[in-house]
Order: structure tokens, then C-alpha cells, then sequence
């Protein structure tokens, strides 16, 4: 389960780093245009709201994965070994019912929102929301795994944290 997740990160990373070189590219160019040629594109700022959700959503997949992200465990560490296991279940299943409520609900936006236009694009303001839909279908998939590892005894709360 692993190399699943690992590469579903992966492909999340690279469409994330995609639309950050698209996003760099397409203002560069909006901004020479409006300087040199006082002229705008107009659909720009509809795309570039589109691009940052893409690559907030999906570049946060990668740091979800790689354990990356921001843990306070100063009060966990003081607990006994069989605490901080029970811990560590507890807040598996609750990664996991938080994320699964959350995608339900975002897959659902989602699609109430495919026959939604943007204003000037005509784009589906679905777009806004299917970066959130696949972060969370992945955090369903990492929570299922450290529940797994949990109970095996093999989750390391602690493993993505530096010293």
C-alpha cells in the first residue's frame, strides 16, 4: 500500500509542479502584456485561481504522504508506549472519518458544480473543487494504512518528525 501512495503523490507533485511552471509562465506573460502592450488577458485571473487550487491541493498530497506536515507532540511523547499507540489509533480513525466525511461531502460540490460556469472563462467552477476531492480520496487512503499499521503495532506516530 506503500508504493500506492507513494505514487499517487508522486502524480499528484507532478501535475502540482505543472501548473506552478503554467501558472509562472502565464503571469509572466499577463504582466509583459499589460507593461509593454496595455493589454490584459482577460480570462486570467479565473485561471490562476484554478491553478492555485490545483497546486495547493495536490502539493499538500505529497507532504500528507511523506508525513511532512505539522504535529505538536509534546504532550503525546510524556505518555507511556501503550498510550501513545492508543494515541495513534485513536487519531487514525480520526484522520480517517474527518477525511472521509470531508471528501463525501467535497465529491458531492463537486458535482453540483459541473454544470456551474465561471464568469468569463465559461470553465465548470468544478475545477475550483476536484483538486480537494483527490487530497482527500489520498488522505482516506493514508489514514486506512496508519489505522492498519496501527493495529499491527508498526505506526510510528512520530517517524516524519525531526529532533
Amino acid at each position: 500500500m506503500k508504493k500506492l501512495l507513494n505514487l499517487i503523490s508522486k502524480v499528484y507533485l507532478g501535475v502540482a509542479i505543472i501548473c506552478m511552471v503554467a501558472l509562472l509562465v502565464l503571469l509572466t506573460l499577463e504582466i509583459v502584456a499589460r507593461y509593454f502592450f496595455d493589454y490584459s488577458f482577460v480570462w486570467s485571473q479565473e485561471f490562476f485561481s484554478i491553478l492555485i487550487c490545483w497546486i495547493t491541493f495536490l502539493g499538500f498530497g505529497k507532504v500528507v504522504v511523506d508525513r511532512e506536515d505539522i504535529m505538536i507532540s509534546f504532550f503525546v511523547k510524556k505518555l507511556s508506549e501503550g498510550a501513545i499507540k492508543m494515541v495513534g489509533i485513536v487519531n487514525s480513525f480520526l484522520l480517517f472519518g474527518i477525511s472521509a466525511v470531508m471528501l463525501y461531502f467535497s465529491f458531492t460540490l463537486t458535482i453540483s458544480h459541473l454544470d456551474r460556469t465561471t464568469l468569463i472563462m465559461r470553465a465548470s467552477s468544478a475545477w475550483f473543487y476536484a483538486p480537494l476531492v483527490l487530497l482527500l480520496f489520498l488522505m482516506v487512503l493514508v489514514s486506512i494504512q496508519q489505522i492498519i499499521l496501527s493495529i499491527k503495532g508498526q505506526y510510528d506516530m512520530f517517524a516524519g518528525e525531526e529532533d
